[in-house]
């Protein structure tokens, strides 16, 4: 009996791209974490003799290129990359636009891609307040992430 094809290897083929091993590689590093890495994270977690920086940048951007990943830009020139979740895709429609949150004290990255962001614009004298609907966007947040909160 034949094992069954790895999620990284499934991902792959579902987006016809070939199989090679740094990109199983890059592939199990953003699985095993819900924090969006920069290029010298995933290089430094991967133990391969071919994944030296410029083959996991390239390696990257093709995932981000495919759908399988994203690239974030948390305003520090220094990109991030999480795998894309498909949760709240339909079909052939795939909506990847969510908030990110930065922690200004550790630098992590994170996808907020179910948060509820709530803003309210202050009313001038004399008018009524706006009432605003967002129904998707990117965007940054920064703050502090609840490790650093609860270390402080």
């Amino acid at each position: 009996m034949t094992k069954p094809p790895s999620p990284a290897r499934q991902l792959l083929a579902t987006a016809k791209l070939r199989v090679t091993s740094v990109r199983l590689a890059v592939l199990e590093v953003l699985s095993s974490t819900d924090a969006a890495l920069n290029a010298q994270e995933v290089e430094a977690k991967i133990k391969l003799p071919a994944a030296d920086r410029v083959t996991v940048y390239r390696t990257l951007n093709t995932l981000v290129d495919s759908g399988l990943a994203h690239r974030i830009d948390p305003g520090d020139r220094v990109y991030r990359f999480s795998l894309t979740s498909h949760t709240h895709c339909k079909g052939e429609d795939h909506q990847h636009e969510h908030l990110h949150m930065v922690c200004d004290t550790c630098g992590s990255v994170r996808c907020l891609d179910d948060a509820e962001v709530i803003v309210q614009t202050k009313a001038r004298r004399g008018s009524k307040p706006r009432t605003l609907r967002v129904f998707s966007g990117n965007g940054t947040l920064h703050g502090v992430c609840e490790t650093c909160e609860h270390a402080a």
